[in-house]
């Protein structure tokens, strides 16, 4: 069923993301309450990375 596997990435994707993004926006305040923004960009940088080598890794066509 193509179908559901483009539903089912979709959904794994859209996942990754939100809860990645949550992660890294809930890590990037100091003790004081401050934002660093640098901080959130690496860290989400990172979550785009990992998501991007997995996405490679389970996409390539087995021979």
């Amino acid at each position: 069923m193509p179908g559901w596997d483009r539903k089912r990435q979709a959904i794994w994707i859209l996942g990754g993301l939100i809860v990645g993004t949550y992660v890294a926006y809930s890590d990037s305040f100091l003790e004081d309450g401050t934002f660093v923004p640098r901080f959130f960009i690496f860290m989400e940088g990172l979550v785009l990375l990992i998501m991007a080598g997995l996405f490679y890794f389970y996409s390539r066509k087995k021979s």
